[in-house]
């Protein structure tokens, strides 16, 4: 396989493990998030989820995953989710050196199809479904990272768990202009309201940026089902299990808590991070790697 020959010449490759979970919860009737992913080996986009853990092991020079949640309020969410999945991985995964501007054009390219109505297995053509994207692409000891909407990346690195991602919504935006406190985001009536959306504008307005990785990592990529009544303490223990156990924690934790909304998660832990790199990464100061007794 063309990856296992990139590791034989000099361990070149990602390697990820990762394991996804997406529920429709206690009062929607259908399912409006979906999740894919690509390696070296092709990408995985197998229909709806199931309400089951999916696990794999994946590698290459390039590693994406892409969660979104559909807009059901537009109708027809569930389509928009997963044709802007699609779309966005099928383009990254033929591109040999991804970076936040090929993240970008895919968006793009998914932003033109919602607009246009271009959706997999409608009927019709009406523009008007929107859907959130969170996409991370892993190669050459980078993380590309693109998003819009409100789905969540999380970092754990050196026991530390940081949010990598900036809601998109009005009681976020409200929130960055001192308008409220954070505290006060997590009820206010604005806090699903987004302010941008994939197939909500004709000029995309997605943020996009880079940060290296390293071997110990671990991320969780999350729909605000499932994030929406966690605290930091749930995904510190999420991020330190193994991936499908997290997956099933936070997920169940965010049902027990009250959540009325989808809850999709993504889970994963770094084994390799591509191309070795010198010295001290911006994303990994000496203090931490120094507490974390890392050399």
């Amino acid at each position: 396989m063309f990856g296992e020959e990139l590791a034989a010449e000099g361990g070149q490759d990602v390697r990820l493990r990762l394991a996804t979970l997406s529920v429709v919860g206690p009062v929607r009737e259908t399912n409006e998030d979906h999740v894919g992913w690509f390696d070296a080996a092709g990408h995985d986009l197998t229909g709806t989820p199931d309400e089951s853990t999916r696990t794999a092991a994946l590698a290459g020079p390039a590693v994406g995953l892409m969660v979104a949640d559909g807009l059901g309020g537009h109708g027809r969410g569930d389509l928009a989710s997963r044709t802007a999945t699609r779309i966005v991985m099928e383009a990254l995964a033929v591109v040999q050196q991804p970076g936040p501007g090929q993240l970008r054009a895919a968006l793009e390219l998914a932003n033109g199809a919602l607009l246009a109505g271009e959706l997999d297995g409608a009927t019709d053509r009406r523009p008007g479904p929107q859907t959130t994207a969170a996409v991370l692409v892993f190669a050459a000891g980078s993380l590309h990272v693109a998003h819009i909407g409100d789905t969540r990346v999380y970092r754990m690195r050196d026991d530390v768990v940081e949010l990598l991602t900036r809601d998109h919504s009005q009681a976020a935006e409200l929130v960055r202009m001192k308008v409220i406190k954070p505290y006060q985001a997590r009820t206010h009536p604005g806090r699903h309201l987004l302010t941008r959306s994939l197939g909500g504008d004709l000029i995309l307005r997605a943020e996009a940026a880079s940060r290296t990785i390293y071997p110990g990592d671990a991320y969780a990529v999350c729909t605000d089902g499932c994030w929406g009544g966690l605290d930091q303490e749930h995904f510190e223990a999420a991020l330190r299990a193994e991936p499908a156990a997290g997956a099933r924690d936070l997920v169940s934790q965010a049902i027990a808590s009250g959540g009325d909304d989808n809850a999709t998660v993504a889970i994963i832990h770094v084994d390799a991070a591509g191309s070795p790199r010198d010295g001290d990464g911006p994303d990994r100061p000496f203090w931490r790697r120094l507490l974390a007794g890392r050399s």
